[in-house]
């Protein structure tokens, strides 16, 4: 099986889809060429190239297993810091090197790899499967968000997310909240700031009472603490000039107790006592990015069951908290299904310079998704 994942994960890492701009298409027409015409399929196009894919293999009863994996990848900064050409699929020491090896293209290769199981051996599984191929899951999401509002995902009752997890069973994930935050003060000379209102420093302010309001210390076992960093701030025009506009954006990644209900609610509040606190000055948030945090309980029927079949391929039982989000975070709180979070691949290869994955933790994968088909 070596070389037929090889050979899987190379074409699949030659498709660039890096994004933006995506091409998912170049990778769906790569996907598609590993498997015969009269297979059940459908493309969903989301235009410019871009488009998300369904492949169903029908089983014995109308149950439908999903499993979903991204086909997009993060840039590639700068090509010539690489040890090898990120889309070369160069193979060194049982590992391949290349941008998507780990983030996700190797949990792909995995899906695909499953379905050609089936296919190719005349088998037809105990449930009806389905593969979904999504685009944009390292930006808006437009891929997993297009195929649930169109309702081709509301059928399935168990689904595995193929990200990497270290072959670990990820069971719960952290949540996503990006706030923009935008304010507009009175601008002034610097020798008279008094005049004026700092819209720097009120921005300053506005992060830190927010920030100071929310409970970020709170522990989760497998997740860690929640956490709250700047990462985007602009404002100014010269050194003698106070101020007059300003604007953040704001990670925050939270765990399950900390509901992005009541962060909104806070940052709204906190908004429009500093505008009744100074005169004129104007504060914005915009949300741009409102991914809720998600947990499976370790007594689910689901997870027990993926639990039995890694003690029955001899697997270590490892349960795992997924600190990046994923398509899950898209699906989960509209369609209340099982989930699990398990692909090939080490976490901490997810968007690094020589991003790589170990060919045999692509092949144990998948030798676990057949398993998990054929017994439960």
């Amino acid at each position: 099986m070596d070389e037929k994942t090889e050979n899987i994960l190379r074409k699949l890492i030659y498709a660039n889809t890096t994004n933006p701009p995506g091409n998912e298409m170049d990778a769906i027409r790569t996907i598609l060429s590993f498997f015969p015409e009269e297979i059940d399929y459908e493309i969903i196009n989301h235009g410019d190239n871009r488009g998300s894919l369904l492949i169903e293999i029908k089983g014995k009863d109308e149950e439908k297993i999903g499993f979903i994996g991204h086909m997009d990848t993060v840039p590639v900064l700068d090509e010539t810091s690489w040890i090898y050409p990120p889309f070369d699929g160069v193979i060194k020491d049982g590992y391949m090197y290349g941008r998507g090896t780990s983030d996700m293209k190797g949990g792909v290769t995995a899906m695909i790899l499953t379905a050609l199981y089936f296919i190719e051996n005349n088998i037809t599984p105990p449930h009806t499967l389905k593969f979904v191929f999504t685009a944009d899951e390292e930006s808006a999401g437009i891929g997993i968000q297009t195929l649930r509002d169109k309702g081709l995902l509301k059928d399935i009752t168990r689904v595995f997310i193929a990200e990497p997890s270290d072959e670990k069973i990820g069971i719960c994930e952290k949540g996503a909240l990006w706030l923009n935050i935008y304010i507009k003060g009175k601008s002034a000379h610097g020798s008279k700031p008094e005049l004026g209102i700092n819209a720097i420093e009120k921005l300053y302010e506005y992060i830190n009472r927010l920030k100071d309001v929310l409970d970020l210390n709170e522990s989760h076992s497998l997740l860690g603490e929640s956490s709250f960093a700047i990462t985007l701030i602009q404002g100014g025009a010269k050194t003698n000039i106070i101020p007059e506009e300003a604007n953040a954006s704001v990670d925050i990644r939270t765990i399950p107790r900390l509901k992005h209900d009541e962060i909104l609610r806070k940052a709204f509040s906190i908004g429009k006592r500093m505008e009744d606190e100074n005169t004129g000055m104007s504060i914005e948030i915009q949300v741009e990015n409102d991914r809720p945090p998600l947990i499976m309980d370790e007594e689910d029927s689901f997870i027990k069951d993926i639990v039995k079949t890694y003690e029955k391929l001899s697997y270590p039982v490892e349960f795992k908290g997924i600190n990046f989000y994923t398509d899950a975070s898209q699906l989960i709180p509209f369609h209340n299904i099982p989930f699990v979070i398990l692909g090939p691949g080490e976490e901490n290869m997810c968007h690094q310079r020589n991003e790589r994955i170990k060919i045999e933790s692509i092949v144990r994968m998948t030798k676990f998704y057949i398993s998990y088909i054929a017994n439960y």
